[in-house]
């Protein structure tokens, strides 16, 4: 499977994990980060270059960090769909 495919189903899966946040909060960064990786899988669905997915992908990086320094819930499932795709997105991006 190659990294774009492996970037897209790890996107996916994010996806519906911050859907899921966001029914639960109110947080307008929620809406930030959905977007950011809609973008991202919009992208790789439309068939865009890869320079244009490595472009999108690398806004994801940091978010998740981004959200815990105003959380102080780590264990959150969202999260942690984020960390994996950050790791995809650094693979891609070396």
């Amino acid at each position: 499977m190659s990294n774009i495919a492996n970037l897209k189903g790890q996107v996916e899966v994010t996806i519906k994990a911050l859907e899921l946040k966001r029914q639960s909060s109110s947080e307008p960064v929620i809406d930030e980060y959905l977007k950011k990786y809609k973008d991202v899988l919009k992208a790789i669905e439309n068939g865009s270059s890869e320079s244009d997915v490595h472009k999108l992908a690398n806004k994801l990086l940091n978010c998740a960090r981004g959200y815990m320094e105003t959380s102080s819930n780590y264990q959150q499932d969202f999260l942690n769909e984020m960390g994996k795709t950050e790791k995809i997105v650094k693979q891609l991006l070396t």
